[in-house]
């Protein structure tokens, strides 16, 4: 595996700051016109290679789920993790960062606030730590050491500047269905129905904006990949 992530260089904020770092980092990629997203036909397009990238990491974290079942013995936890097993996937995938950076990563994760981190959550975790963190060298080498992921997270990170028409760091419900308006060949009506489906999908808070967190967690369903406890019958 390629190169890490390291974040020792500076503090690592947490709650709202983290979120408050994001959305400017997003209003910074939006104002210098970054995103390579045209419509939103471009993007289901990538939902393959996307999809691909999440499987790499997938057996890592199923690795210490697996573990965490045999402790817990709760088909409920089965595939989720604690911060413990969080450190040991981080450590697997050589993202290196201290142990209160780990811990704040852990609880932005945790989108459903059940002190456990699922597939998606994961899949989350890994792009705060590598839209957040700064390289471990100089070198512009990856900072995870998975290329593939690094990709899909600045191709997610595009298809949310596209989306948020007006750059201020968040989705709207207006911004979504005008985004499907532009790509979709469906009626007028069919195009307002879809735009309002997807949002509903990421309004997760259901307070009418969506973050970024909550546009990934939902972009991780669209392209297919469910948590394991999802699967049981």
């Amino acid at each position: 595996m390629g190169g890490s992530i390291s974040a020792s260089r500076r503090e690592l904020p947490d709650g709202d700051v983290v979120e408050k770092r994001l959305v400017k980092a997003l209003q910074q990629r939006a104002a210098a016109a970054k995103s390579s997203v045209k419509s939103f036909d471009a993007i289901l397009m990538k939902f393959s290679k996307i999809d691909m990238a999440f499987d790499q990491v997938r057996d890592v974290f199923k690795r210490f789920a697996s573990v965490g079942w045999i402790l817990v013995a709760d088909k409920h936890k089965r595939g989720t993790i604690d911060l413990e097993q969080l450190k040991a996937c981080f450590r697997e995938l050589k993202v290196e960062f201290t142990e209160e950076e780990v811990q704040i990563f852990y609880e932005e994760g945790d989108v459903d606030h059940n002190r456990r981190i699922s597939f998606k959550e994961f899949i989350v975790v890994l792009a705060l730590a590598y839209l957040l963190g700064e390289p471990l060298n100089s070198d512009g080498k990856s900072r995870i050491g998975l290329p593939d992921l690094e990709w899909s997270f600045e191709t997610i990170e595009d298809a949310f500047v596209f989306f948020d028409k007006n750059g201020d760091g968040y989705v709207t419900k207006e911004e979504m269905i005008e985004s499907i308006h532009e790509s979709s060949h469906a009626t007028n009506t069919q195009q307002d129905s879809i735009g309002v489906e997807r949002f509903e999908e990421m309004d997760w808070d259901r307070d009418g904006r969506v973050t970024f967190k909550e546009f990934l967690l939902a972009f991780t369903g669209w392209v297919g990949i469910e948590d394991d406890e999802d699967q049981e019958d």
